[in-house]
């Protein structure tokens, strides 16, 4: 966008044309007063050549008659007969003045008229004629003077407006310009110093209270910096220590649960080895049975823990590899049933699945997306009472871009989760409550589990619950493989030299 006219511009275009108004009108009153001056001298003189009937004695070409009343008829001159007119509808008027321009081309020619009444009555009038040269010669004088007098104010009053707008207005403000522009530019130290004991001083006071109050900000901002730099250094110095640490517990995790893995399995196989021989004796002990059967039972319990802790060590640092090839659903969906049939008898569950004919497989990790649904049927037999139900469901669906995609949900008659843990339930060693800690054991990772890898295979799982009535867990994903490159959820810190 263009600029407009500057302040300078403005305000002497505004007032030149003020001044230009003020001079017109005021000069128009001499202007037009200095004709009727004129009129009224050359009426005087009419008068004055009129009572005196002397020829010779005005300078002025003159001729003077008198006439009669009757003498003026309708063949009379026009002027005569306007005379005779005038005067004998209005008696009290002593003069009549008729001006025209003279056939010479210089001047005007002058007709006056003056009655002559004898005891009230009009008797004859006394007509003269002349020159008004001398007249016409006044007037264009005075009208000269007037446009030189109009010319010459015209010229002072805008000098004087010029050096007046400059030194009041045009300079203190041209002064406070130049300071913001050097301020724009970085020098921040530039200061005003307008001194007029006006309006514009105390402005320039403001201003450079403003730019006082600007440079104290700018230090303590400086200085926020400077600590803010320090603190984000220490963060930095601090995360790269977290990061460290957290490594060392990944790596510390892994290790211990391997070696805590080794006596554990040996625990749980002595167990189910005496839990045989027991069986097998002829006369075996309940009492022996029941306790061999807690220890086989804890024993699986704490090896479940430490395998999902040992998945979610793997998976922070990065080293899970996903194994993609063409998947059959049904048939993956027909042996996790088998593999979790005897858990659901043992409760009496029955196992339910609805899987639409005709369904195409699907590049994925088989064996990732089988313990997610493993993941999910685990829970929802854990969570249901005896003698319920249990349906796996598979939908097709469209994901982002309308990509094809496959739907599998995981639906029980538990107790559901309540509506304020829903958003929270796939978060690491989250459970529903305290309650549900003690009745049922666990981690608290196996969901969390189960959304870090479905976001290794590019899918998603969620959650639909009503309090009270079930729950429903899906894994969502997508038909064909997507070729990304798997980054780890935790990159090894890199410290600085």
């Amino acid at each position: 966008m263009s600029p407009g006219l500057s302040l300078a511009n403005k305000c002497q275009l505004l007032f030149g044309l003020a001044i230009v108004v003020l001079l017109a009108g005021v000069l128009a009153v001499p202007w037009f007063r200095s004709e009727t001056v004129i009129s009224d001298t050359q009426i005087q003189i009419g008068r004055k050549l009129a009572e005196s009937r002397d020829t010779n004695a005005s300078p002025l070409e003159q001729s003077i008659r008198s006439l009669n009343v009757g003498a003026i008829d309708s063949k009379s001159d026009p002027f005569f007969r306007q005379a005779l007119r005038v005067f004998t509808e209005n008696p009290e008027q002593d003069d009549l003045l008729e001006r025209t321009a003279s056939q010479s081309g210089s001047g005007y020619d002058i007709r006056y008229a003056r009655p002559v009444r004898v005891g009230g009555t009009l008797t004859s009038i006394t007509f003269v004629d002349w020159t008004g040269e001398f007249g016409a010669g006044q007037l264009l004088t005075s009208r000269v003077f007037i446009i030189a007098s109009g010319i010459t104010a015209g010229f002072v009053a805008i000098l004087v407006f010029h050096l007046i707008l400059t030194k009041l207005i045009l300079s203190p403000v041209r002064e406070l310009r130049e300071t913001t522009e050097m301020v724009e530019q970085g020098q921040i130290d530039a200061r005003s110093e307008i001194i007029t004991g006006d309006d514009f001083e105390q402005l320039s006071n403001a201003f450079n209270r403003m730019l006082d109050e600007l440079a104290r900000s700018q230090f303590r901002l400086t200085s926020m910096n400077e600590n803010l730099d320090f603190k984000v250094n220490e963060l930095a110095e601090a995360n790269i220590g977290l990061h460290e640490s957290n490594r060392l517990k990944s790596e510390f995790l892994a290790n211990i649960s391997h070696e805590l893995k080794t006596p554990l399995n040996s625990i749980i196989g002595f167990a189910e080895l005496l839990e045989e021989l027991a069986q097998e004796s002829g006369s075996p002990d309940d009492k022996q049975l029941r306790y061999l059967a807690n220890i086989v039972g804890s024993g699986r319990s704490l090896l479940e823990m430490i395998n999902e802790l040992l998945q979610m060590a793997k998976i922070e640092a990065g080293r899970v590899e996903v194994a993609v090839e063409p998947t059959s659903i049904s048939d993956l969906l027909e042996g996790l049933q088998t593999i979790m049939r005897p858990q659901a008898e043992a409760k009496s569950i029955d196992l339910n699945m609805r899987i639409p004919p005709g369904l195409p497989a699907v590049e994925t990790d088989a064996g990732k997306l089988q313990q997610i649904l493993f993941n999910f049927l685990s829970n929802a037999i854990r969570f249901s009472e005896q003698e319920g139900g249990i349906v796996i469901a598979v939908h097709r669906v469209s994901r982002q871009e309308d990509a094809p995609g496959i739907r599998i949900s995981v639906t029980d008659e538990g107790p559901g989760v309540p509506y304020d843990m829903q958003d929270a339930i796939f978060e690491k060693f989250r459970q529903v409550d305290a309650s549900h800690t003690r009745a049922h054991s666990g981690t608290g990772l196996g969901l969390a589990i189960c959304r870090e890898l479905a976001s290794l295979l590019g899918a998603t799982v969620s959650l639909v619950s009503e309090p009270g009535h079930g729950a429903t867990f899906s894994v969502e994903i997508p038909s064909a493989w997507q070729n990304e490159d798997l980054q780890p959820l935790m990159e090894s810190p890199r410290r600085s030299k």
